[in-house]
């Protein structure tokens, strides 16, 4: 994973987690598992010196958290989704905070372009006048207001129902007796939005305006990207749903 260029992780000792108490004559590679799952990085989980140290993006992610190298500030950030939606209910939104609302869009695309995280019943079936077959939404994109809704946890209204639209039109989402399904199809990308740099160009009434810089491999693609502010609900993006992805 990069950031501008530069490796997030350097070494063992940049970004990781220190544990005490366990003591080795040598350094040793360790397993790192998190929920019953092996994590796999690009720096191992060793010990060295009698000391476990552990990749802080590693098993941040794993249990659901962002991290943020702040390179000016020589800072290692670890932020879970409920500090980011508390920090987007606020009236001021920051640069940082506007890269982990894109960073949490991208990571909302690719969930409901894979059916959801929740539980899936694993069968294809074709619809009427379509090509590819279909299979069942996840327990928890499987109705159109679970759908509607996980999509306004980052954008506003009209653009979480403009994507309905736009979805249900083009058949990317058909609704079978208040059920959901999608073609089968995998993907993602390449993008850092997690690892892009926003620089604030218009601040206006209720409305801030970002410009993007994004790494993908070795340069950058740049957006600019409109946030609005949502009363009782906070920041949202104000752009079409697969603006980013």
């Amino acid at each position: 994973m990069k950031i501008h260029g530069k490796s997030f992780v350097s070494g063992v000792v940049l970004g990781s987690v220190l544990f005490s108490g366990i003591s080795f004559a040598a350094p040793k590679v360790v397993k790192l598992m998190v929920n019953g799952n092996e994590i796999h990085s690009e720096v191992p989980a060793q010990i060295i010196d009698g000391s476990t140290l552990v990749p802080a993006r590693a098993l941040s992610e794993a249990l659901g958290a962002r991290v943020i190298w702040d390179e000016a500030n020589q800072t290692v950030i670890v932020e879970n989704e409920a500090y980011r939606k508390l920090q987007r209910k606020n009236e001021d939104i920051t640069e940082r905070d506007a890269v982990g609302l894109a960073a949490d869009a991208q990571n909302h695309f690719w969930v409901i372009s894979r059916g959801g995280d929740g539980q899936h019943i694993s069968e294809s079936f074709s619809v009427p006048g379509k090509e590819h077959p279909y299979r069942w939404m996840g327990s928890d994109l499987d109705t159109k207001d679970k759908f509607i809704s996980y999509i306004e946890e980052i954008y506003t209204p009209e653009q979480a129902e403009a994507y309905w639209k736009k979805q249900t039109e083009n058949g990317s989402i058909v609704e079978i007796e208040g059920k959901l399904a999608q073609p089968e199809a995998d993907g993602g990308s390449m993008t850092g939005w997690a690892d892009a740099k926003a620089t604030l160009i218009q601040d206006g009434k209720g409305t801030r305006s970002f410009r993007f810089q994004i790494p993908l491999f070795d340069e950058f693609e740049e957006k600019i990207i409109k946030l609005r502010y949502v009363e009782g609900k906070g920041w949202r993006i104000d752009e079409p749903v697969d603006t980013i992805r």
